[in-house]
């Protein structure tokens, strides 16, 4: 090969092909060389280091910040975390991705899974691919229904999905996530059928949980079918409500909210949800980073996956 071009002469000619899109004989007319130089020096570019060349799978893997994850772990004492990013993918799409293979390591090694409702969960329960595990896991509710937060596209319920992808059967509770008297919510998980469910709920060994933020997406819509009086919103806004997990809120230091929205919510209490083995939440989004925080402090996700852009945004505010 013929000496080494000007770095000018190689850079020029690299700017042209690859970033202006002009075709090998175009570059050689303006700089007055022969197609073959061209080639040549284009090689050049790629040998010298100059261009640099990247392949993005958009169905590959997504790709890991081990910087974010280091210091989320740090600052949160979160046991495992994944903050994640993908070409050209909606981070809630890079958040399906990994939150559905881990769910697929986790899963033979465990007896029961628990699962919330959500937009991200729902991502993540779609992005599962069919495991058909022998035995089966349990696969249980750890909230009662919610027709916009706990259906796929397709209109089958998360939790039936989730069972069908493992090979199981879905144990079902056939009752309303959050209902309008706190004497509704304490009625309902009375019932043998209710409260076994979610007796059985509050044992298992993985759960799968979504987390959301106060003020964004489908939190407050949790807070609108409660029907709080003004009394009870001014006593609910008084305890300066930031995430909430499983329909239950907490502040932005961790603590739980108490009445009134506590008392109407049909699931796994907060201190149920604190001994389960393993909690893997997944949200994705910077605007719900004051709610991911304070579900953090709480102490009751152990494994975290969020997309970069939350991740920044939570680390700035802590």
């Amino acid at each position: 090969m013929p000496a080494p071009r000007d770095t000018a002469v190689v850079v020029r000619a690299a700017r042209l092909y690859y970033e202006l899109g002009r075709s090998q004989t175009e570059v050689a007319e303006e700089l007055g060389l022969s197609r073959s130089n061209v080639s040549r020096i284009l090689t050049q570019a790629r040998d010298r280091g100059i261009v640099e060349i990247t392949i993005h799978d958009p169905d590959g893997p997504p790709r890991r910040d081990e910087t974010l994850e280091a210091a989320l772990r740090s600052a949160f004492s979160l046991r495992e975390v994944h903050v994640v990013s993908a070409p050209r993918t909606p981070g809630i799409d890079a958040v399906a991705r990994e939150g559905a293979a881990l769910l697929s390591q986790r899963a033979p090694q465990v007896g029961s899974i628990g699962v919330s409702w959500g937009q991200t969960v729902q991502s993540v329960v779609a992005a599962l691919e069919s495991l058909h595990l022998r035995p089966a896991p349990r696969v249980l509710p750890l909230v009662g229904g919610h027709s916009a937060l706990d259906q796929l596209d397709a209109g089958e319920s998360v939790l039936r999905t989730l069972a069908s992808r493992l090979g199981a059967r879905a144990e079902t509770l056939y009752a309303p996530a959050v209902l309008e008297s706190a004497t509704a919510a304490a009625t309902l998980r009375g019932e043998s059928s209710i409260g076994s469910v979610l007796e059985a709920a509050a044992q298992v060994e993985l759960a799968l949980v979504g987390i959301g933020s106060a003020g964004v997406h489908s939190s407050p819509h949790i807070v609108e079918l409660m029907r709080l009086d003004a009394a009870e919103r001014e006593r609910f806004l008084a305890q300066r409500p930031a995430g909430d997990v499983c329909g239950r809120f907490v502040d932005g230091d961790g603590v739980p909210l108490g009445a009134p929205t506590d008392q109407r919510v049909l699931a796994v209490t907060f201190s149920e949800l604190l001994r389960v083995p393993e909690v893997l939440g997944v949200a994705s989004g910077a605007e719900k980073a004051p709610g991911v925080i304070g579900v953090l402090r709480s102490g009751a996700i152990h494994t975290l996956v969020v997309d970069t852009d939350l991740a920044r945004a939570m680390l700035e505010r802590a």
